[in-house]
């Protein structure tokens, strides 16, 4: 378990990373995913796995490296999710028209047996 101290000298040299390499990750991020905004919310997802992990194991040999590393496979992840996603509102979209049409042919019956 660090001390208080090494986790203070860890968050100093993140936030030195950070402000050193932030603009090229963003900028790398954007590229892949065409968002700006996504590309900001993926490297401060990277930030906070730093945050979270560098304290107990270190800093990397390459910081930048690593957060964009982290940041791209964050990207990976969200694309599979919203990949997902996308599949499952199909899935959906067709289970209702199906319901819709069985409810519709239902109706009629009853509309036409009762006449």
């Amino acid at each position: 378990m660090p001390t208080q101290v090494e986790t203070a000298a860890t968050h100093r040299v993140i936030d030195a990373v950070w402000r050193i390499e932030s603009a090229k990750i963003i900028a790398g991020l954007t590229r892949i995913v065409r968002d700006v905004g996504l590309a900001e919310e993926l490297a401060q997802d990277a930030l906070v796995a730093a945050l979270e992990r560098w304290p107990g194991s270190g800093v990397p040999d390459n910081p930048g490296a690593w957060l964009m590393a982290t940041a791209k496979h964050r990207a990976m992840d969200h694309f599979r999710r919203n990949k997902l996603l996308e599949r499952k509102h199909e899935e959906l979209g067709r289970e209702l028209e199906s319901q819709q049409e069985s409810a519709v042919a239902n109706f009629d019956a009853a509309f036409d047996s009762a006449n």
